[in-house]
């Protein structure tokens, strides 16, 4: 290094030299020069080569040589180039021109939306795997992830909602490397999308495709939603589906080149490959089928007097209607003359729901539940009394200043929950002061009206984030030696046996109906699984499976088809239908929040396609509120629906 500083050093003497030479004789040049311009005009030229030749030596001495290979050439990108290479070419298959999808495919690979290897291969013969339809399916539809809990197909395809036609998969069938059929592909295919489902899937499989019968149960939906949209391609026969065999690589390109919105894509399938959906009978009306409505005293007046309930009678008659559900408790008192209820709470009943004498006054010793049963049964129509709040209670409830021990709290002591405008409170469902309430209501109405049974809803249980009272505290205490419940109300063990406690207590309530009137029924109404246990430690598919219930009616208000057949189809759900009478609740409407009859048809349509056993209406006061349609419309839609008379299942 210091060796190199010495000679740089003399090279720069050096220079330093020469230069002072020549700039004294350019400045005595350039003097004569403006002296003599006239006459030596030629000293110019002379000057400025001499000039030039200075600086080239200059230079030449004092700035440092570089080697040819690091001299950046023409067309050449520096590392301060922002520049990209331009990706290369996409890859055409040479395997494909006899295929009857070829067009498809090379338009695909054009897009590099299917694979082809470095033969130049795309292999359309051959069975498509796992791995190949959702490396496909992602490529022209891409997510950001799947939603929490997805299943390894749903987690695959990036599936952002659990929504969709393949929720019910079984999770166990998915293996990347295994050829997938096509009733696999195309149930993929439609989540992906996503795809709406239909009403009536199951009539549009058995009559628009030739074995629309051997489509498996996974694969209905999906199916049916690529066929109503118009992109369930079946070649050479368009209405065979063949849902058995194994998908070709070739067929899953024919469905993404349908189903992808680009004209140069759709284009190169030809209609006539493309299933059609046929147009569907008028379906069918069960001989037994569940046709229920639940009657309450909120934002509704029909339990208020004889003339009001005769009124709904010959209205709901007119319907073919065969089963109520009149409220008998809820707010906090009975809604029946109860012996139980005077001595307890001090009342005897309270139709009002809330604190209002003067209306009680003028109902006096009046029985709604006799007059309701009277003139029910005289129309054939079956009465089971509805136990509507189950454990929750009113904020201001006297029986709550009384006996404070009777109720249950979150972990911060707070017992409040509000629902819209109101607040309630929760009455512990393991207290036996409690359960021995409700249970004695029960057996009062299972003693002394003509019931076909009773039922409770989705207020039998208990809010997950409750539990943390000294009474209950100290009987899991009991049972764990000595140690106290988990801090998070949502520990799988501290839930569990919660819902345990719950189920015992339904337990209860078969035996008080077994022995008070054999033969009644136990009916439940439930939200969808797993949201009744997740939020209310609600555990009826237990239930179900222990043989304590008759009737489940589970409540899937939804304002879509979609989210609607998507409950129906729960898992929970379906496999009760196999066992127990299964119907479905369906919202009629709510206080200023009319449904229309068009979704409302559709939901009985969807629930009797899947054969369910029947439906019920929330509530008898909303199924006279139009929607978008007219009172008379409303009315007549609903005659049409349940134009035929029907037993009970």
């Amino acid at each position: 290094m210091g060796a190199y500083t010495s000679r740089k050093s003399a090279v720069f003497r050096q220079v330093r030299g020469r230069s002072r030479r020549y700039w004294q004789r350019f400045l005595m040049g350039l003097t004569l020069g403006m002296i003599l311009a006239v006459s030596v005009g030629w000293f110019a030229p002379l000057l400025a080569q001499s000039h030039t030749r200075i600086a080239q030596a200059i230079e030449e001495q004092v700035s440092p040589s570089f080697p040819d290979e690091l001299e950046v050439r023409p067309g050449e990108i520096t590392d301060e180039s922002t520049e990209e290479a331009a990706p290369p070419p996409p890859v055409m298959p040479i395997d494909i021109g006899a295929h009857w999808a070829s067009d498809c495919i090379r338009e695909l690979a054009l897009r590099r939306a299917i694979p082809v290897d470095e033969q130049a291969q795309f292999y359309p013969d051959e069975a498509a795997t796992w791995a190949a339809v959702t490396d496909v399916l992602n490529a022209s539809w891409p997510t950001d992830g799947a939603y929490g809990g997805a299943g390894a197909a749903e987690a695959a395809l990036n599936l952002p909602s659990a929504v969709n036609v393949l929720y019910t998969y079984p999770s166990r069938y998915y293996d990347p490397a295994r050829p997938v059929t096509r009733s696999e592909a195309v149930t993929a295919l439609a989540a992906k999308m996503p795809l709406p489902y239909v009403a009536r899937a199951n009539a549009m499989l058995r009559v628009s495709l030739t074995d629309g019968d051997e489509v498996p149960v996974y694969g209905r939906e999906g199916v049916a939603a690529a066929m109503a949209a118009g992109v369930l391609v079946n070649y050479p026969e368009p209405q065979q589906f063949e849902g058995n065999r194994a998908i070709t690589r070739g067929e899953m390109a024919a469905l993404v080149c349908k189903a992808r919105t680009e004209s140069e894509l759709r284009s190169t399938i030809s209609p006539e490959w493309v299933a059609r959906p046929q147009v569907l009978p008028e379906q069918g009306q069960p001989d037994s089928e569940l046709r229920g409505v639940w009657l309450t005293n909120i934002d509704s007046e029909v339990l208020f007097s004889r003339e009001n309930l005769a009124d709904a009678i010959q209205r709901l008659k007119a319907m073919n209607i065969n089963t109520l559900y009149p409220a008998v408790w809820n707010s906090g008192y009975p809604l029946f003359p109860s012996p139980t209820s005077e001595r307890i709470l001090g009342e005897k009943q309270r139709l009002w729901p809330g604190y209002n004498p003067g209306f009680e006054e003028t109902q006096r010793d009046r029985d709604m539940l006799q007059e309701l049963i009277e003139l029910a049964h005289a129309e054939g129509m079956a009465v089971i009394p509805w136990f509507e709040f189950g454990f929750m209670a009113p904020a201001e409830y006297n029986l709550r200043a009384q006996h404070p021990e009777w109720f249950t709290q979150r972990q911060d002591g707070s017992q409040e929950i509000e629902q819209g405008a109101e607040t309630f409170t929760w009455m512990n469902p393991f207290h036996p002061r409690t359960q021995q309430m409700l249970l004695l209501m029960m057996a009062e109405v299972l003693d002394n009206y003509e019931v076909e049974g009773i039922q409770v809803d989705d207020h039998l249980g208990m809010p997950v984030d409750m539990g943390y009272d000294p009474f209950t505290i100290e009987l899991y205490r009991q049972e764990h030696d000595g140690e106290a419940p988990p801090d998070d109300y949502t520990d799988a063990e501290w839930m569990r046996w919660r819902a345990d406690r719950i189920t015992e207590f339904m337990t209860k309530v078969r035996s008080v109906i077994d022995l008070r009137r054999p033969g009644a029924l136990l009916s439940v109404s439930p939200n969808p699984y797993p949201f009744a246990y997740d939020k209310y430690l609600q555990d009826w598919p237990t239930w179900d499976e222990l043989g304590i219930l008759d009737e489940l009616i589970i409540q899937i208000y939804r304002n879509d088809v979609d989210r609607f057949v998507w409950e129906l189809n729960k898992p929970a759900t379906v496999t009760a239908s196999l066992s127990t009478p299964t119907s479905i609740g369906l919202l009629s409407g709510l206080k200023g929040r009319p449904t229309d009859v068009g979704l409302l048809t559709d939901q009985l349509a969807a629930v009797r396609d899947r054969n369910y056993a029947g439906v019920s209406y929330f509530f008898y006061q909303s199924l006279w509120v139009p929607g978008q349609e007219t009172l008379e419309e409303r009315e007549t839609q609903f005659r049409t629906s349940f134009s035929q008379p029907a037993s009970r299942p």
